[in-house]
């Protein structure tokens, strides 16, 4: 058995003549929560249809539970479960018969989990599904998800609009979930807090091109903002290995770096600063860094 539940090299897709996806390359360890992080448009949902063979990649080859997914589509998603951004379902149905419904997809289907699942989430199996919230909606998808066992959990946005308290309960309805199945789950957000809740993996999408993939933990150990301040002004040029972005105002420099190591500090060293101040950043910070890093210069 891999130790990686999806892999992918170089996988891409065109559409016409621009590319939603370019060369993305990857790996999901077994029983991680994966992080997939990208703006509106960046290439997640593209990326996670071609994982499930819902998409023939242009260039590239994906392993999903050890199966390319362009020939095997259909076995990778009987063992994935999978929450869509604005998942349509059935408005017409019972919570109850809708899970009748969709059970004979899926061989592994456990009727005691379901109606347990139903339970957890407060949902009233003979409520219509038109009738109920977004919240409870969401809530009903991620049951269809997990009642057949899958080996892989993939959400694709799942608490897009929805409000705060409802995206916090939903969130931790997956947390603890996952703690007690062991399951591998690939979730795609734009909303950046979240993910940095439950994600121990992370990997960031622009404009269709992956910008980083590393544990969370490495990734902030390994990105951090500088503070310089220099005795007079800061010098023209500040070269560093790793810089995302430079910012300077007047005897101020302030500099975001990756891969920040010793051999970081004693590169600045030789610019003879008057202090220097290493700070932590959020997951939010470093996204932003990642995808809009820079020079700018303030008089």
């Amino acid at each position: 058995m891999s130790d990686f539940v999806i892999e992918t090299n170089g996988l891409s897709r065109r559409f016409r003549k621009s590319w939603a996806v370019s060369d993305v390359s990857l790996s999901v360890p077994r029983g991680s929560v994966f992080g997939f992080l990208g703006m509106n448009g960046a290439g997640k949902t593209t990326t996670i249809k071609m994982l499930l063979g819902l998409l023939e990649p242009s260039a590239g080859k994906a392993s999903v539970l050890g199966m390319d997914p362009r020939g095997r589509g259909v076995e990778i998603r009987r063992k994935t479960g999978y929450v869509a951004e604005n998942q349509k379902m059935y408005g017409w149905m019972t919570v109850q018969q809708l899970c009748n419904f969709v059970k004979p997809f899926y061989p592994t289907w456990n009727d005691t989990l379901a109606a347990d699942l139903v339970r957890r989430f407060q949902l009233d199996p003979k409520a219509k599904l038109r009738t109920l919230s977004a919240g409870q909606n969401a809530k009903v998808a991620l049951t269809l998800a997990l009642a057949h066992e899958p080996e892989l959990l993939v959400l694709d946005d799942p608490t897009s609009g929805l409000d705060a308290v409802v995206r916090r309960d939903f969130l931790e309805s997956i947390v603890s979930l996952i703690h007690e199945e062991g399951r591998t789950v690939f979730f795609s957000s734009h909303i950046i807090h979240e993910v940095e809740r439950v994600a121990d993996w992370i990997g960031v999408i622009h404009e269709g091109t992956l910008k980083t993939v590393q544990p969370l933990d490495e990734l902030k150990a390994r990105v951090k903002r500088i503070r310089l301040v220099f005795p007079e002004g800061c010098p023209d040029s500040l070269n560093v290995d790793g810089l995302l972005s430079l910012r300077r105002n007047g005897r101020e420099a302030l500099l975001t770096v990756e891969g920040f190591c010793q051999a970081t500090e004693s590169a600045l060293a030789a610019y003879s600063p008057q202090s220097v101040e290493v700070l932590d950043l959020s997951l939010e910070d470093i996204f932003v860094e990642l995808v809009e890093g820079g020079e700018s210069v303030v008089a």
